[in-house]
């Protein structure tokens, strides 16, 4: 057998070769992906030969076994949730009251609990480091905060940014938006998450992208429940430019944004937005001690374009841990797989400094946490979904199967400590 490489793609070093038996000259196609086992050792995998599409769960002879386990996760929530009474009556009253507790938890609770929720733009499967394959040292920030809070194992989004960023803010299926794909606008008949915690008490602060109506400022994030907005509308932002395709896209609440130190072009976005981040926190603690906040960190990290500052690209170039020390062609002011790294290793920084500032200022022992990506990494370019196939966009697994961690010292040990539910839907949206 010859393998002949004919070219490295602009992804995390997927070599795609062409693979020719001598017998019959049978020509197929291989993507070969580098990964790094817990030992260190490199090795190629060729997704296109991925055993998961040939799977036969009837003859495994464990599946009886993970049946099992899942039937003894789900009766474990169910207890805590349904009465066991054969009355319907009394179940659907037990019901009631749970909603309504639920509910009473957020309008009438003294001490309310701010809420925190971070979602990472086109973060792939593969690209959580607990569980990453090739990125495992570029996020011992989120390592920490899955080890100490929940980390969802079965949460699912949709396939593109825009309709699960309707389904987030409003608890239902896209399709009921009108948001199908990627740019869309949330109709402004729509109740959000933010106008309802608004309703409750909180303040509502929004720091990085929005994606969800841009054509007048009636769609904008000020005239659906936040406070306050500090990002840009569209589905992209040049990180060093500032710039949406030629035109300069970062806004504030509704104004343009023009101060020169913001589109200063030597200044990352990521570090920007942190700083903002930063200073919503602080004038919250200051103005506003006494009300709980609601703070939504869309990042524009680690999305398109890919690119990060020269102290995080050398981090991924030299660290001996990186499984990115091969030549790969030079794109974007640098190699992508080195750009990639050093956004992931800039991301979990930047979720750092966030937890640092929220400590800061007594945030900390009432504050929920929530970290997520919007859907599948890209993978044809960077990121990887492995073990799924498909990528971001795609009708495949890849696309919507994603992380997401809870993290918060008001949630009880017990809870915290017990198996996850079989499955937890949230940005793909419940039919309301």
């Amino acid at each position: 057998m010859i393998i002949h490489f004919l070219k490295i793609s602009l992804c995390m070093a997927i070599f795609q070769s062409t693979i020719v038996t001598a017998a019959d000259s049978t020509v197929s196609e291989a993507v070969l992906l580098p990964f790094v086992d817990s030992s260190g050792a490199r090795y190629l995998f060729d997704i296109n030969q991925d055993s998961y599409e040939d799977y036969d769960v009837i003859n495994d002879s464990s599946y009886a076994e993970k049946l099992a386990l899942l039937e003894e996760r789900r009766l474990y929530w169910a207890n805590l949730t349904i009465d066991s009474s054969t009355d319907e009556t009394v179940k659907r009253k037990k019901s009631e009251t749970l909603i309504k507790s639920s509910f009473e938890q957020i309008y009438d609770y003294d001490d309310a609990p701010h809420i925190v929720y971070v979602l990472i733009d086109d973060w792939g499967y593969n690209d959580f480091g607990a569980r990453s394959t090739y990125l495992s040292w570029t996020t011992p920030t989120l390592n920490k905060l899955a080890d100490e809070g929940i980390l969802l194992e079965n949460y699912y989004t949709s396939e593109v940014c825009g309709p699960s960023r309707g389904a987030l803010l409003t608890g239902r299926y896209p399709l009921r938006l009108g948001i199908i794909e990627a740019n869309g606008a949330l109709p402004l008949t729509e109740t959000t998450l933010a106008e309802e915690l608004q309703t409750a008490g909180y303040r509502s602060y929004i720091v990085g992208k929005w994606h969800l109506g841009k054509s007048s400022t009636d769609y904008f994030p000020t005239s659906r429940g936040f406070d306050y907005f500090y990002g840009y509308p569209s589905g992209y932002l040049n990180y060093w430019t500032k710039k949406y395709d030629n035109s300069y896209g970062l806004y504030e609440n509704t104004t343009l944004v023009t101060d020169e130190s913001a589109l200063d072009e030597s200044l990352h976005s990521g570090y920007l937005f942190q700083t903002k981040v930063e200073e919503v926190i602080k004038s919250h603690a200051t103005d506003y001690p006494d009300t709980p906040m609601f703070l939504y960190y869309p990042m524009q990290l680690v999305h398109f374009p890919w690119t990060a500052p020269e102290i995080y690209l050398d981090r991924c170039s030299s660290d001996p841990s990186s499984s990115y020390n091969f030549d790969v062609n030079s794109y974007d002011g640098g190699t992508i797989p080195y750009n990639y790294c050093a956004m992931m290793l800039m991301m979990d920084e930047a979720i750092a400094n966030l937890t640092c500032t929220l400590s800061s200022y007594g945030f900390s022992d009432n504050t929920v946490l929530i970290i997520a990506g919007d859907n599948g990494g890209e993978a044809t370019t960077t990121g990887s979904n492995y073990p799924f196939k498909g990528f971001k966009d795609s009708a495949m697994r890849g696309a919507f199967s994603n992380t997401a961690i809870i993290h918060s010292t008001i949630i009880p040990s017990d809870v915290r400590e017990a198996p996850t539910p079989t499955t937890f839907i949230l940005q793909i949206g419940f039919p309301l």
